[in-house]
């Protein structure tokens, strides 16, 4: 059994996977660091007011949002490793320019860069679904969520600490050396998924059918139907991430300490991105093997609605604590799902584009659900967002639904 794993992790490390999770893993790593860092970062080095802080984030999702479908096309067109790379070092330079930034100004120029470059998870998506079979392309996908969940795991413990030891500019600095080995990798170790023979003959394939701009794509109503779960889904998600420290400083932990709710937070989003990768590695095969995607993607948000509705209802902490496994397990398998759905439904010349919209229409969500959940926290009370959270979730599920009139197959 030993022999027989050291030989999988040996195979794992001597493929082209191996530099797609590093790839994904840096690029989230990065984004996970400025959790803790970049506000506290801005607010007492660089003199920031809240709102001023907040739109950071706003920035960098807003510049995703446009530019992702336009990589995603891109790769479809020159290759995946160029693209790869490409925006690695969009990373890269964005990291080095947090580092360094000397006003605000610095700060938004570097989340304008990360996000019009920022198609590494796009692009890597699109990678991994060139040399996985569609029987296995779900479990292949979940390698990007693992990377995800990792990245969010070790990134604000990793620039918290740093941050503690040696300064603000300090945790950007390391991520910095981090992406620069991923571009070395990538250099290196990468070889190009869509050979130029292969993109030929996928153009000559798409020469003798219409051509599908994204527009087309969004008329297709799988590809809309399955955009619009992934929206609703990162909407309902972005609206509990980014209020849980408030909410539960508010409701949960009501009269404790700062430092207390903190820690306790910390305890609390540890164990759900360890749950969740958990799941992703060793969970997601069985269940899409037992179950199909489209059983998996409905079970999965219909599992993190629950979540959110049971804080909302039960806020206290052993229920809060009962509510790690549906949050996790839901995430671990209905993400990568929703992925492998949508490159059944895009013709094959066009998943790199397919993908690319849907990480659009992840990057709106992303700038919605913070703003929704803001807004609700601010006007109507501390747990309407949670509220929010799980009736949007429960919205996806509902148009989820009408994917089973579609023949959603993956082909052995």
């Amino acid at each position: 059994m030993q022999l027989m794993n050291l030989s999988s992790i040996t195979k794992f490390l001597r493929s082209p996977r191996f530099p797609i999770f590093m790839i994904v893993f840096v690029d989230v790593l990065g984004l996970g660091i400025t959790i803790p860092v970049l506000p506290l970062f801005a607010q007492n080095q660089l003199g920031a007011a809240a709102w001023q802080i907040t739109l950071l984030t706003s920035i960098f999702f807003g510049a995703q949002f446009f530019a992702s479908p336009f990589l995603g096309r891109l790769s479809d067109h020159v290759g995946r490793r160029p693209v790869l790379i490409l925006s690695q070092f969009g990373t890269l330079t964005s990291l080095l320019m947090n580092a360094l930034a000397p006003t605000m100004t610095f700060l938004y120029l570097s989340r304008v860069v990360d996000g019009l470059t920022g198609g590494n998870i796009t692009v890597a998506q699109a990678y991994l679904s060139d040399i996985t079979k569609e029987h296995n392309r779900t479990r292949g996908l979940g390698l990007v969520s693992a990377a995800f969940g990792l990245g969010f795991i070790f990134g604000p413990a990793f620039g918290g600490l740093l941050a503690a030891q040696f300064g603000p500019r300090v945790p950007f600095l390391a991520a910095a050396a981090m992406s620069l080995t991923t571009i070395v990798l990538s250099t290196f170790l990468l070889p190009e998924s869509l050979p130029p023979e292969r993109r030929k003959h996928e153009h000559a394939a798409a020469q003798l059918t219409p051509k599908r701009s994204q527009w087309q794509l969004l008329r297709m109503p799988a590809v809309a139907l399955i955009l619009l779960v992934g929206f609703g889904t990162q909407v309902s998600f972005f609206s509990f991430q980014t209020i849980f420290v408030l909410w539960s400083e508010s409701v949960l932990f009501p009269n404790t300490s700062q430092e207390f709710v903190t820690q306790a937070v910390a305890i609390f989003l540890t164990l759900v991105g360890i749950c969740s990768v958990a799941a992703q590695v060793w969970v997601v095969g069985p269940m899409v093997k037992r179950f199909g995607e489209l059983n998996l993607v409905i079970g999965g948000n219909l599992a993190r609605g629950i979540g959110f509705g049971l804080l909302a209802s039960f806020p206290f902490v052993f229920s809060a604590f009962a509510t790690i496994p549906l949050l996790a397990l839901g995430a671990g398998v209905a993400l990568p799902s929703i992925v492998a759905l949508l490159t059944f439904a895009a013709p094959p010349n066009a998943r790199g584009a397919a993908i690319g919209l849907n990480q659009s229409a992840n990057a709106l969500g992303s700038v919605l659900g913070p703003l929704i959940a803001g807004f609700l926290f601010d006007t109507v009370n501390p747990n309407a967002p949670m509220i929010a959270a799980s009736a949007i979730m429960f919205v996806a599920v509902l148009i989820g639904l009408n994917l089973y009139r579609f023949p959603l197959k993956r082909q052995v």
